[in-house]
């Protein structure tokens, strides 16, 4: 199934760009938590399956970290199987790495708005 309708809320007829704030937005308006859909691995490990399509999607315009999200995600899995002492690790790791992206994105982005300020002041 190829997801390609762009979604609108029935309710106020806001358009989304896809369906994570399309979902956002309907879970905020009915009060419920946000979604996040889990499958739990040996050893009672949770895989964050709704987050890391999420963050797949984000980096869709990246395939180096779509690819780096993905291994990430499957040596996860592989431990989790195999060798549920590496776990810990390869979670450690990819929090680590996640929280290093979102810290770039932001200083990025910070960075983009003050150079646009001072275009627009004229300096």
């Amino acid at each position: 199934m190829k997801f390609n309708k762009i979604p609108k809320c029935k309710m106020c007829g806001q358009q989304f760009d896809n369906i994570f704030e399309a979902t956002d937005h309907l879970l905020d308006d009915i009060g419920e938590e946000a979604f996040d859909p889990k499958l739990i691995l040996p050893n009672g490990y949770t895989l964050m399956i709704g987050s890391l399509l999420r963050c797949i999607y984000a980096y869709a315009d990246k395939p180096e970290e779509v690819k780096s999200i993905t291994q990430s995600t499957y040596a996860t899995l592989y431990a989790a199987e195999k060798n549920p002492g590496q776990v810990k690790h390869f979670i450690e790791d990819m929090i680590v790495r996640e929280h290093m992206n979102s810290f770039d994105k932001d200083l990025h982005e910070l960075l983009e708005e003050e150079t646009k300020h001072n275009e627009e002041d004229g300096e």
